[in-house]
């Protein structure tokens, strides 16, 4: 499996994978989400969302409790599949320090994202 950044931004960045099939994409997805403490939340227009924490905590407490969601797409032409990882949080129910924790965890799931998927 080979996998490059082609293109990236705050609020999500497109990884270029080939070598695989779409079930070994899948698997490796999953796995991935799950390892990272993330869970599968909803299947819906194409796209796969994942969350981890507890939304209603997060509203009730703020920034004391942590809520992430991310989602991902995948397009296939040929070969090649572009998987595009997209923040689907703002963090704003935690206030400024919120949205710097969704900002922060973004940018060490996507590294880690494009580690795992690069072995």
């Amino acid at each position: 499996m080979n996998c490059t950044v082609v293109d990236f931004a705050k609020d999500r960045t497109v990884f270029n994978i080939t070598g695989c099939t779409k079930e070994e994409l899948d698997n490796k997805l999953n796995l991935f989400f799950t390892s990272e403490g993330y869970s599968f939340l909803a299947d819906k227009d194409g796209e796969r969302k994942y969350k981890k924490g507890n939304k209603v905590l997060r509203y009730l407490f703020g920034a004391f409790v942590k809520y992430h969601q991310v989602a991902i797409a995948i397009k296939n032409e040929n070969d090649l599949y572009s998987v595009l990882l997209r923040k689907d949080s703002s963090g704003f129910s935690g206030g400024v320090i919120g949205m710097q924790q969704v900002k922060k965890e973004f940018a060490r799931l996507t590294e880690a994202f494009k580690t795992y998927l690069s072995h």
